[in-house]
């Protein structure tokens, strides 16, 4: 088997992984969710300050778990042939979709809602890991170069 159909396998596994980790997260009841986000935010801050920093936690927690899912997506990209801008574009929108889908999931849970500002912070999450890791990416190809 070829080096990047390997790679390919262990992305895609990755990405399997990762959502069937965003979809246990969102299948959480409302009381289950934001009992985690207070253990969280616990551990950050005690006191009545606790209760406002829970919602921002739930916000960052979107954030980065979405992050992680834009690095993924555009690792999966690089192991083909096409430009840059295609590659960053197709992660964005399998992200956005992913993020929107996760939200109609949540409408069907308890105590949850679905909401299109998560769709949108998601979707800022996935962008900042397709910048972080094209950025990575363009650094090692400027070293391989020798620039």
């Amino acid at each position: 088997m070829r080096k990047k159909n390997v790679l390919r396998i262990i992305i895609l596994a990755l990405i399997i992984i990762w959502m069937l980790a965003i979809f246990k997260f969102s299948n959480q009841n409302g009381e289950d969710s934001s009992d985690l986000s207070r253990k969280v935010a616990s551990i950050m801050i005690v006191g009545e300050k606790m209760e406002l920093i829970e919602p921002y936690i739930r916000k960052i927690a979107h954030l980065l778990e979405y992050a992680v899912g834009g690095i993924l997506f555009l690792a999966m990209f690089l192991t083909y042939e096409m430009s840059d801008r295609k590659r960053m574009i197709g992660s964005l929108i399998i992200g956005m979709e992913y993020a929107a889908l996760d939200e109609i999931h949540q409408l069907f849970i308890d105590g949850r809602a679905g909401q299109v500002k998560d769709v949108l912070i998601d979707t800022i999450g996935v962008a900042i890991g397709i910048c972080f890791l094209m950025i990575c990416y363009k650094i090692r190809q400027k070293r391989k170069d020798g620039v």
